[in-house]
């Protein structure tokens, strides 16, 4: 037989978990966390990146405001056509 527990999330965190539930037709919360968690593991296995170094490149993040989609080369290279 399973066991279980009882974790604590934000109201925030719950209403994101029903609408991964929605979205994945999930009848529980419960099991929209173990798919989750799946798709979770599996990515992270799948790709073989170091998430800290992922996060620490946010630090040179900015924002650069409004942009508009049709300039990405001349917002990623200054090239302009």
């Amino acid at each position: 037989m399973s066991r279980y527990t009882t974790i604590r999330v934000s109201v925030e965190e719950k209403q994101r978990l029903e609408r991964l539930a929605k979205l994945a037709g999930k009848k529980s919360l419960a099991e929209a966390l173990r798919f989750a968690l799946t798709v979770a593991e599996r990515e992270l296995e799948r790709v073989k990146v170091d998430p800290s170094k992922v996060l620490s490149s946010l630090a040179y993040a900015r924002d650069i405001g409004e942009t508009d989609a049709e300039k990405v080369d001349e917002y990623l290279y200054g090239v302009s056509e």
